[in-house]
C-alpha cells in the first residue's frame, strides 16, 4: 500500500540526502466532483511564519480510493516553538466510509506487526542508499495506539540510530468517514518529539477534513496545486 512506501521514502530521504526533502508521485487531475483535498492537508497557517512547503499535489491514489493529495514541508516550527525537520501527510478520498475504515484498518495491522516492521526496514535500508550503513537493527518501532483523531486512529514511533546521526519520526494514520490520512512529523537530527505533537497536527488535518466536507459535500474545487 502507497503509504508505506512514503514512510520509507520520507525516512530514507532524510538519513541519505540530509533531510533534504520527500519524493512523491507525478502530479495529476483527480477526477471531477472531488472535494477540494488541497485544503485537507496541514496549512501554513497551521504552522510558525517561515515554513517551507517541500512538495504538494494531486497524486496516483491507491486502489481503494478516487483521489490523493500529497503534501510536505521541509522545514517547519509550531506557533509554540517546537521545531520539524521534515513534515509530510497526505489524504485519499474512497467511494464509501467502509472502505477508508478497512484501509485504515489493513495499515494500522501492517503497522502494528512483526512482519510489518521487516518490510518497512527493508523499504528505509533501500531508500537510505548504501552509503547509509543501515540495517535493521539501527530501526526501532514504538505502537502507541489511538491517538483520538477521527473515527480510528493509530500512532506508530519510529527511531532509526546511525554512528552519524539518530532519527525519531512519528507516524499517525486514521480515518474520517471516506477520508483516510496519513501525517509523518520527523524531529532534528538527534532531537525527540513528545506524541502530544503528533496527536496536534492531526488533529489540525482533522479538523481541515471537517470543515471541508462539511461545506462541500462531494464537490469542490480540484486540480493540482
Amino acid at each position: 500500500m502507497k503509504s508505506r512506501g512514503r514512510i520509507c521514502v520520507v525516512l530514507g530521504a532524510s538519513l541519505a540526502l540530509g533531510l533534504s526533502g520527500v519524493a512523491v508521485a507525478a502530479t495529476v487531475t483527480p477526477p471531477a466532483g472531488t472535494p477540494n483535498l488541497a485544503a485537507m492537508v496541514l496549512q501554513p497557517s497551521d504552522l510558525a511564519a517561515g515554513a517551507v512547503v517541500g512538495t504538494e499535489g494531486y497524486v496516483t491514489p491507491a486502489k481503494a480510493f478516487s483521489a490523493e493529495y500529497d503534501s510536505s514541508f521541509t522545514s517547519a516550527e509550531t506557533p509554540d516553538g517546537v521545531s520539524y525537520d521534515q513534515l509530510a501527510d497526505g489524504v485519499s478520498i474512497a467511494p464509501s466510509a467502509s472502505q477508508a475504515s478497512g484501509f485504515f484498518t489493513a495499515e494500522a495491522a501492517f503497522f502494528d506487526s512483526k512482519k510489518g516492521h521487516k518490510l518497512l526496514d527493508k523499504g528505509i535500508i533501500a531508500s537510505a542508499g548504501k552509503k547509509a550503513h543501515l540495517k535493521a537493527s539501527n530501526i526501532k518501532y514504538k505502537a502507541g495506539g489511538s491517538v483520538g483523531v477521527g473515527g480510528d486512529s493509530f500512532l506508530e514511533s519510529i527511531g532509526v540510530s546511525t554512528k552519524h546521526a539518530s532519527i525519531h519520526e512519528d507516524v499517525v494514520l486514521f480515518d474520517q468517514g471516506t477520508i483516510y490520512a496519513l501525517l509523518v512529523v520527523i524531529a532534528k537530527p538527534d532531537e525527540k518529539l513528545p506524541t502530544s505533537d503528533a496527536t496536534a497536527l492531526a488533529t489540525a488535518i482533522d479538523s481541515h477534513i471537517n470543515s471541508v466536507m462539511a461545506s462541500s459535500g462531494s464537490t469542490g474545487s480540484t486540480g493540482t496545486s
